[in-house]
């Protein structure tokens, strides 16, 4: 019977990515949704008092990308754990074996 492997530095490492990928959706995306860079007046006289409610939906999506990003974080964060989790166990199985083996 074969088992399965699991690389620690692997879950490290892409947990490293992930994070890396989450920051500039935080800090320049997010940013930039809510800052277009339009006011009431690009909107035309005709449908300026519709830019208000543009502005909150574009604030809401702004937030909604930022929690993505956090959720990014949140799960590099478990990958990460997990690859120590994987070299604790290592660890432990290996001292266990070389124990046992002098009885």
């Amino acid at each position: 019977m074969t088992g399965f492997g699991a690389n620690a530095g692997e879950f490290s490492s892409v947990g490293g990515s992930i994070r890396a990928a989450a920051d500039p959706v935080r800090d320049k995306h997010s940013k930039d949704i809510a800052d277009m860079g339009m006011g009431q007046a690009d909107f035309g006289k005709a449908h300026g008092e519709n830019f208000q409610p543009y502005q909150q939906a574009m604030d809401k999506i702004s937030k909604c990308v930022a929690s993505l990003a956090d959720g990014m974080d949140d799960f590099a964060g478990k990958l990460e754990q997990s690859g120590s989790g994987y070299t604790w166990s290592d660890a432990d199985a290996a001292s266990t074996v070389g124990k046992s083996g002098g009885n």
